[in-house]
C-alpha cells in the first residue's frame, strides 16, 4: 500500500517540506482561522510542485516524532509543525486519479 511504500522510502526523498506556525501568535479561541491559512498554503505548494513535474504527498506521519524533528531542525519551542510534504520527481509513468468512494457513501444531507 502507498502509505507503507512512502514510509519505507522517506529517507530517500530529496526534499521534505514542513510548513510551520508560530504558536505564540495564535489568537486565543481562533486557532482554526490560523491553521486554516497554512493548510491552503501547503496545498498551493503541492499544486505548484505538480505543475513543475514534481510529486508530493500530504502526510502527518512525522508528528509521531515531532519533538525529535524539532530538535534536529533547531525549531524554537513556539514553532509548531503542521504537515510533512515529501517532494520529488515521481517515478511512475503518469499521475492517475486516486481511488475514491462514491459521493453517496460520504455525503449526507440533513441526516447521517
Amino acid at each position: 500500500d502507498s502509505v507503507a511504500y512512502l514510509g519505507e522510502r522517506m529517507g530517500q526523498v530529496p526534499v521534505l517540506v514542513i510548513p510551520c506556525l508560530t504558536v505564540s501568535k495564535l489568537p486565543a479561541g481562533n486557532q482554526a482561522g490560523t491553521w486554516g491559512s497554512i493548510l491552503p498554503a501547503a496545498w498551493s505548494y503541492c499544486l505548484a510542485a505538480r505543475a513543475r513535474g514534481l510529486g508530493t504527498a500530504w502526510t502527518t506521519l512525522h508528528m509521531v516524532y515531532e519533538k525529535e524533528i524539532q530538535e534536529l531542525l533547531g525549531l524554537p519551542e513556539e514553532i509548531r509543525q503542521s504537515v510533512l510534504l515529501p517532494t520529488a520527481y515521481y517515478t511512475g509513468d503518469t499521475f492517475k486519479p486516486a481511488p475514491r468512494q462514491s459521493l453517496d457513501e460520504v455525503i449526507h444531507i440533513d441526516t447521517f
